[in-house]
């Protein structure tokens, strides 16, 4: 019986995906209740997850929480022809409305895009309530040379505040940047697809190229990847490459360590940020710092907590898996294959909770097994309740 409704709910919310938004929210939560309770005792131990938004139309890859419970999220481009916002927020009612506004969200082929979002890929919010958004200028997950940059938007008055570009010799031909931290006055963002960091000075708007060599920070073409227990392999039986290489990245609480991983892993490692900040420091010396800090899940993002807790977005099991200050692991959400496939960018709201999205990934024509775009809608962004002792040193 449940499983009936379970499936009646997401066919009819991919019916009316035309619809507005709203209706869609009510729909949508009676399948995060369904699909996260039935059957109960297979999985008695997982909080409690529901569904707090979807997108009937267009992928997500990210989410952000300010600090009054705004939440945003990314839109990254596939193509000139299919609009997008690039950046929404989604109101209380669920409705998806464009972010800041105006030009920023109406990028077309014509224009420079300097003073809009071209192809963007993660939202991030600070404690300062400032919205970080990362534009590596992809289409498609191809980048435009020379017009990567990092857009600071201050969220009480809704008003971009500043905008980073990054020449060529910090984001080169090819580069990716993906996601991004902010810490003690520094941007730190990977570069996914070389596998590199860049570190930026967001008070002089100077950055740095760093660790373009090093090997832990590029992606293993040897790992045998799974997604929902499937292989992840494309059309030629390959692990697809694309933004595989330094991805998830974090920066502890205290502000002390940037923690990275390539999406694959299989290690986690970190960083002292006084030693990324410090730009005398050169490549050899930063090598020589990096620590194994042990396993790391194949996922798309990490968020981590007071109690030295990170939360992965693990895209094999699709769900949250946290490794527990003692470096154990256990799985504390996980959804059904059918509506949370390869959950992405997370971050956590003031209420406790944290938030993610099924981004669909390994479905998009150049990661599927079929080399056909395999893509169901519409896409949905989780929250699931962390527990309490994360908060706590």
């Amino acid at each position: 019986m449940f499983e009936k409704l379970k499936y009646f709910f997401i066919l009819m919310a991919v019916r009316f995906r035309s619809l507005s938004f709203a209706p869609l929210i009510g729909l949508c939560g009676a399948v995060g209740i369904l699909v996260f309770y039935t059957p109960l005792h297979s999985r008695p131990q997982l909080p409690e997850a529901t569904v707090v938004g979807v997108s009937p139309s267009m992928p997500w890859n990210g989410v952000t929480v300010s600090s009054k419970g705004r939440i945003f999220a990314s839109f990254p481009r596939q193509n000139l022809t299919k609009p997008t916002p690039s950046v929404a927020e989604i109101l209380p009612g669920g409705e998806l409305k464009a972010y800041p506004g105006g030009e920023w969200n109406s990028y077309s082929f014509a224009n420079s895009g300097d003073s809009q979002f071209i192809g963007i890929n993660s939202v991030v919010s600070d404690a300062n309530d400032q919205l970080w958004v990362v534009d590596p200028a992809g289409v498609g997950g191809k980048p435009i040379k020379g017009k990567a940059k990092l857009v600071q938007i201050d969220i009480a008055s809704n008003k971009v505040k500043r905008v980073y570009a990054f020449n060529t010799n910090v984001v080169p031909d090819g580069g990716f940047i993906n996601d991004v931290r902010i810490s003690n006055g520094f941007a730190f963002l990977p570069d996914s697809s070389l596998g590199a960091l860049i570190v930026l000075n967001l008070n002089s708007g100077e950055a740095r190229r760093v660790l373009s060599t090093d090997v832990r920070l590029r992606s293993n073409q040897a790992l045998k990847l799974t997604v929902n227990g499937m292989p992840y392999l494309n059309v030629k039986g390959r692990l697809p490459n694309g933004n595989m290489s330094v991805n998830p990245v974090e920066v502890s609480p205290d502000g002390k360590y940037f923690y990275f991983q390539p999406s694959g892993g299989p290690r986690l490692f970190r960083l002292p940020t006084n030693l990324l900040t410090d730009f005398s420091i050169s490549d050899s010396k930063l090598a020589a710092a990096i620590e194994d800090m042990g396993p790391g899940p194949f996922n798309a993002g990490m968020t981590m907590t007071k109690d030295g807790s990170i939360y992965f977005s693990d895209i094999e099991k699709g769900g949250i898996n946290r490794r527990k200050p003692d470096g154990s692991f256990e799985l504390i959400a996980q959804g059904p294959s059918s509506i949370l496939v390869w959950p992405d960018a997370s971050r956590l709201g003031p209420d406790g909770f944290l938030y993610f999205p099924s981004s669909q990934i390994n479905r998009f024509a150049g990661n599927s097994p079929t080399g056909k775009l395999q893509i169901q809608y519409p896409f949905h962004m989780f929250k699931v309740k962390l527990p309490v002792s994360s908060f706590t040193n």
